[in-house]
């Protein structure tokens, strides 16, 4: 009973710091801010609508919208609730992923790993930061975990409904992330090798559980699939899966610059290049994943996951367990682990890039090896330096506060401070920019703040170069410096028909990464523009 009470601690714990994060949160993500869009379609549209006409799997933002309406009611509608309601699904989710994370650590270990594993995963700060951001990967994260533990749940016992509800958790987690497929596919290998090790390949044919796995699973990617009509827009699962570019839309209106500028040759590029250098090939890729996973580790226990790999047998020794306990964990979260590293390395090789986020779910699989590293190490060193068992209880609660703070304070530190130069010009926008006045906004998160769902992003700039009512830009102060063709036709644009306005600079390790606003002046014709 001692652990369930430490695992509550853990989880309010948990909870506090996401509050205390989310709190501190200015702007969305910028990716988050698709989300949001979608999730503002499913409260007026019909979901079928929303369904096609974004990119974004469907179940975050439709349960942002089913949560905004309870944040409205507490906090008062406006983006403040949706920011607040779509943080909320995040957090939740990593809360809830706790539970499945201890079961796998504690089927392999026991309590006291688990626990261990548990709060490491809490405190790492890319895991906490992602957890409750405005973005899906928190709740694919935990279709993943569900998936993972489910799933060697139903290898040790040879359940078909455990195989069911392992599949059906993969399912709803694919309908979050498309990663999230990984899981069931790392499920289902992990049971063939087991089934064709223990019983022969005969039993492979002959085992009810597979079929129950594969069946919950199309059951969720069909459904989406068939309200879609294709499996996912996601270039990355597109490429994984070989299934070829997406079919070009057909508009059946063109959408052309006004009459001046369609001469110019500008570069109206979304966003600017990434500085990033592109991976060159599937070990430039691996060595990336590899530093990555280092970093998102916090380096000591990256080194400490390898130890509690390496010593699985004495951790396992060390907890009264058999050296064959979690047999059907570590054979899952093994193969998981090598189909995962795989589809990222093809995915990086394949475009060029990887996401940090995309190392997330090795990570959590980490961290229990983490949690058992740190067990062992701290356990050894109490027995050779014969310290008092209650002087060393001391010193270990000691050390574990201290690293313990120094990760919360990192993650309780202004998030994206770089954004705060958008908020300031989103709430100068609320006092100054009246209805009907349109809002062009590079980055999307100033037109947010001032709660302007009717106005323009960069992906749409050249509807709004058209559009009469447009009266405002906001642009990145470093967008305008930046030494690029992208950025040259911006700063013309703004040079020939816009004013200078409002600055809101921001200081971030030197640079001035605020924002300025334009009032546009919009020309009766661009005749005679040069960039």
């Amino acid at each position: 009973m001692a652990h369930r009470r430490w695992f509550i601690g853990i989880l309010t714990f948990a909870a506090l710091l996401h509050v205390a994060a989310i709190h501190r949160t200015l702007v969305p993500a910028q990716d988050g801010l698709k989300f949001l869009a979608a999730a503002r379609r499913f409260q007026s549209d019909p979901w079928i609508d929303v369904i096609k006409g974004t990119d974004q799997h469907p179940l975050y933002p439709a349960l942002i919208a089913a949560v905004e309406p309870v944040s409205a009611a507490l906090l008062g509608p406006g983006p403040d609730a949706w920011r607040i309601a779509a943080q909320g699904v995040s957090a939740l989710a990593s809360l809830l992923l706790l539970f499945p994370l201890f079961a796998l650590a504690r089927a392999i270990f026991d309590e006291r790993v688990a626990l261990i594993a548990v709060i490491l995963y809490v405190l790492l700060p890319v895991p906490g930061e992602v957890g409750r951001d405005t973005l899906g990967n928190a709740l694919g994260l935990l279709g993943m975990t569900a998936t993972l533990a489910l799933g060697a749940a139903a290898i040790r016992r040879d359940s078909w409904r455990l195989a069911l509800a392992a599949g059906l958790a993969g399912g709803v987690g694919y309908l979050a992330r498309p990663e999230a497929i990984l899981a069931p596919m790392a499920v289902g290998l992990a049971w063939t090798l087991y089934l064709a090790r223990t019983r022969g390949a005969s039993a492979v044919a002959t085992a009810p559980a597979l079929p129950a796995l594969g069946l919950a699973v199309l059951v969720c990617v069909g459904s989406y699939a068939l309200a879609k009509g294709q499996v996912s827009e996601k270039l990355a699962l597109r490429h994984a899966a070989s299934l070829g570019p997406q079919a070009a839309a057909r508009r059946s209106t063109p959408q052309p610059l006004p009459q001046g500028l369609a001469e110019a040759g500008l570069d109206l590029s979304a966003k600017e290049e990434s500085d990033d250098k592109t991976l060159g090939g599937p070990v430039a890729a691996l060595v990336w994943v590899g530093r990555k996973w280092w970093d998102e580790m916090c380096w000591g226990f990256a080194i400490m996951a390898v130890w509690g790999l390496a010593r699985r047998r004495a951790v396992q020794r060390l907890c009264d367990r058999e050296p064959g306990a979690g047999g059907a964990e570590g054979l899952v979260l093994g193969v998981f682990a090598a189909t995962y590293v795989l589809v990222l390395v093809r995915h990086g090789s394949s475009l060029g890039y990887l996401s940090s986020r995309h190392v997330l779910p090795l990570v959590a699989a980490s961290s229990i090896w983490a949690g058992a590293g740190v067990f062992v190490c701290v356990r050894g060193l109490g027995m050779k330096l014969a310290v008092p068992p209650r002087a060393w209880r001391g010193a270990v609660a000691v050390v574990t506060a201290f690293v313990a703070l120094i990760l919360v304070v990192y993650q309780l530190r202004t998030g994206h401070e770089s954004r705060r130069g958008h908020w300031e010009a989103g709430r100068w926008l609320v006092a100054n920019a009246r209805a009907g006045e349109q809002i062009l906004d590079t980055r999307g998160w100033a037109r947010f703040v001032a709660d302007r769902a009717d106005g323009y992003d960069y992906w749409h700039v050249r509807q709004a170069l058209s559009d009469r009512s447009l009266a405002y830009v906001v642009v990145g102060r470093d967008e305008l410096r930046a030494k690029s063709r992208r950025a040259e036709s911006l700063n013309a644009l703004l040079a020939f028909a816009a004013t200078p306005v409002r600055d809101f600079p921001v200081i971030v390790d030197g640079r001035d990464v605020g924002t300025r606003i334009y009032r546009m002046n919009q020309p009766i014709s661009w005749e005679g523009f040069t960039p």
